[in-house]
């Protein structure tokens, strides 16, 4: 039970990391219609800039490009990143119990925390430069038995 509080955790830390990568990149410009609208005033997001949270990410967006993990995606991105306390509203959307909505959310979480792990090590494996190969020896010249010398083939 105590390694899906730290995927529940880990998720939770996954939606400031989203809200505050918006940070690194110039936002879009807006058309004048959206210059007319008043500025969003609120305090930004300021999440920790955990090195592992892209290999995270990207194992939420490869499970939900799955067609097997569907549901649980949509169960998952209701609760993080909609409203966890509209959840009896999203499992009746989603046609499943409340409960089988929570069981969606954190088995989703819990397989994203397990193939993010996968993730990163294949990426250290392809980031690793390769071993250096040892030179053969060469190979040992042989003698004749009347004792000259006879090249390796």
């Amino acid at each position: 039970m105590k390694n899906r509080d730290v995927v529940a955790e880990y998720c939770d830390e996954w939606v400031r990391w989203c809200e505050t990568r918006s940070f690194y990149m110039r936002p879009a410009t807006s058309g004048t219609l959206g210059r007319l609208q008043p500025a969003k005033v609120g305090k930004e997001p300021n999440a920790r800039n955990h090195p592992d949270m892209q290999y995270f990410n990207m194992a939420i967006h490869t499970l939900a490009d799955m067609k097997k993990w569907k549901g649980k995606f949509l169960a998952f991105k209701a609760y993080y990143v909609g409203d966890a306390a509209l959840a009896k509203q999203a499992a009746a959307v989603l046609g499943i119990s409340e409960r089988t909505y929570y069981y969606h959310v954190k088995s989703f979480g819990h397989a994203a925390y397990s193939m993010s792990h996968s993730i990163k090590k294949a990426h250290e494996a392809m980031a690793a430069p390769a071993p250096a190969l040892s030179p053969e020896p060469p190979p040992a010249p042989m003698l004749h038995k009347l004792g000259s010398f006879i090249p390796p083939a």
